[in-house]
């Protein structure tokens, strides 16, 4: 095998976990999967990968040399097959998104994206966490603003503002807020992580902006599983305009507090470095902008 068929073997070893599996993709035999990859590791001079009887997994070195891999093999497929401005999109690009938004929305577009572009590869990622592009080997990430500090360039895709939100029935039930300062009283439906839990909801009252706390019975890591919740009456929730657009028109959510609730939470492609530079790239931004654009 030359360099790039051992790095792509590397990637698929990479991100399959399992030697046969990439065999049986490949359409070749383990040995020559175990045979490539020693002699990867020879080249090397070091061990990228450590061998259990359940699951491969990358050691330190062998996660430096994957997230080189995606880089050189990406740069060498833009320049193969996508450094002309004109002609049909080829290679692959590797996006991630919140698991509510990328469900609902971002991968219907992707989907159309493929359509249009049958040459391409689109990996899309679903989490709530914010994952690093860099290690993980991203073009770019989906991402709610306002930004963190970071030298990566984006792109506005969309306009938004949080909203409280419930169902109807949960609202009859419980009466609506008037003030932020109400939600003590409510069944508030919290999105949590390891070490954040998003138990201050931010708001402003004319200039002055205060976070006011919420608790509830119900937390969760997956923003899906947060909406589906406030949709069956469970709770309150504290979600983007984007996300729970569709439940509002439908009716099935009702939202309140408007006046409070002015922080904008805009949506926006966070690009890793150099990836904008793809053609291809650029392509599925402007195609995710305009559908999510077309969508309000």
């Amino acid at each position: 095998m030359d360099d790039p068929r051992l790095m792509r073997l590397f990637v698929a070893i990479a991100e399959q976990g399992s030697l046969s599996a990439v065999a049986r993709g490949w359409g070749v035999a383990p040995s020559t999967v175990t045979h490539g990859l020693k002699r990867l590791e020879e080249r090397l001079g070091a061990q990228l990968v450590l061998r259990s009887t359940r699951r491969l997994s990358l050691t330190p070195e062998g996660a430096r040399f994957l997230t080189d891999c995606r880089r050189i093999l990406s740069d060498l497929e833009e320049v193969m097959s996508g450094f002309a401005e004109r002609g049909p999109l080829k290679g692959q690009i590797r996006v991630t998104a919140t698991n509510d938004l990328g469900r609902q929305r971002i991968a219907p577009l992707v989907h159309s994206f493929m359509e249009l572009n049958p040459g391409l590869l689109v990996q899309l990622f679903l989490s709530d966490t914010v994952v690093d592009l860099v290690e993980g080997g991203f073009d770019f990430g989906i991402r709610t603003g306002p930004l963190r500090d970071s030298d990566l360039k984006a792109r506005l895709l969309l306009r938004g503002r949080k909203r409280v939100c419930a169902a109807p029935a949960y609202w009859d039930r419980h009466g609506r807020p008037e003030h932020p300062r109400d939600l003590a009283e409510h069944d508030c439906l919290t999105l949590s992580m390891p070490g954040d839990t998003q138990a201050f909801w931010g708001f402003r009252d004319g200039e002055t902006r205060f976070r006011q706390r919420v608790a509830g019975t119900r937390l969760v890591n997956d923003g899906q599983v947060l909406r589906d919740w406030a949709v069956a009456g469970a709770g309150v929730a504290f979600k983007s305009s984007f996300d729970i657009a569709a439940d509002v028109a439908a009716g099935r959510l009702e939202t309140v507090l408007d006046s409070f609730t002015t922080e904008s939470t805009n949506l926006y492609a966070v690009f890793a470095p150099r990836a904008q530079e793809s053609r291809r790239v650029r392509a599925l931004a402007e195609h995710l902008s305009d559908g999510l654009a077309a969508a309000e």
